[in-house]
């Protein structure tokens, strides 16, 4: 936590390891919310959050962005949303589906805002290794090291390549950690021990190999860039994690219908999001996405 986030972690208290991020979602939500709770995040978001409220008995309150702000969202905004049934802010960041990154300003005063309300600010930082241009990653932990009302969420499947592996963590208070970590045991007794001894292994081995992946992905990145600007698409310019989001409205059909085309005419896997939106992601390697994205042109400029 040191090395990357800046803050310190009591390893026995303060940090529970998890079978994935996904489980360290879930464990933390079932801890924390009960029926009729709400909680606060940023549109468009990631569907599994409201599939997770749901299995709570909770709710999601959006905060609607879009593309012209680069789907930051408004403290005011944020206040003004927040009820008696609030429970819980998240904070996704760099995010998935939009590739926002917020800045540490905005994320302090969140964090301000769940202290005063007593809500619990959830901090989603599994992007934290792709940050693109002159954006940081920020974490709230290493200004309040206390970690009061606070839940940060991490992986090793992106930033250590690790996808597939199943290894996540939480990290909290000792009595958050200590009220989360029964859910997880129920979920999954604990995170594979060979999935354990592997991420061992990855965080005390050299990252060089990272540098070449962000290379890549900021070809690809660019590639998106181009063609978006090209077909005059209005979207977010991702400022990390892995994709790009844009806004198709003009083309009067749903995200849903566009992404049902592209996915049985022309073999493009592109998720709808919201709306208006589309989601892609810039993992695929350069010359498949070029064939890619020259699909994508073709479809968009004879729909």
């Amino acid at each position: 936590m040191k090395r990357e986030n800046d803050y310190n972690a009591d390893p026995y208290s303060e940090i529970l390891i998890t079978s994935g991020a996904q489980s360290a979602i879930l464990a933390s939500l079932m801890a924390i919310l009960n029926i009729n709770d709400e909680v606060i995040l940023t549109a468009p978001y990631y569907r599994t959050y409201e599939e997770m409220a749901v299995i709570c008995g909770a709710k999601i309150v959006p905060i609607i962005t879009d593309y012209e702000s680069n789907y930051t969202l408004d403290v005011n905004v944020v206040e003004e949303k927040i009820t008696e049934n609030t429970k819980a802010i998240i904070l996704v960041s760099p995010s998935n589906p939009t590739g926002t990154v917020l800045k540490k300003e905005i994320i302090q005063e969140i964090y301000k805002l769940s202290v005063k309300h007593d809500v619990v600010l959830f901090t989603d930082e599994i992007y934290e290794h792709y940050i693109f241009d002159d954006n940081l990653h920020y974490s709230i932990n290493s200004d309040y090291p206390e970690k009061n009302n606070v839940i940060s969420i991490y992986s090793l499947s992106k930033g250590y390549g690790l996808t597939g592996i199943r290894v996540g963590y939480i990290v909290s208070n000792e009595n958050m950690i200590a009220s989360i970590a029964p859910f997880h045991h129920a979920m999954n007794i604990c995170a594979p021990v060979n999935a354990q001894y592997a991420s061992i292994e990855a965080l005390n081995h050299s990252r060089s190999w990272f540098d070449e992946e962000m290379k890549n992905i900021n070809i690809n990145r660019k590639l998106w860039i181009d063609t978006l600007r090209d077909l005059e698409i209005p979207f977010g310019e991702s400022q990390g994690a892995y994709y790009i989001c844009f806004d198709i409205s003009k083309f009067k059909k749903s995200s849903k219908e566009v992404s049902q085309e592209l996915r049985e005419k022309h073999k493009l896997i592109i998720n709808s999001q919201d709306e208006n939106y589309l989601r892609a992601s810039f993992m695929a390697d350069k010359d498949t996405l070029e064939i890619g994205l020259n699909k994508l042109s073709e479809y968009f400029r004879n729909i």
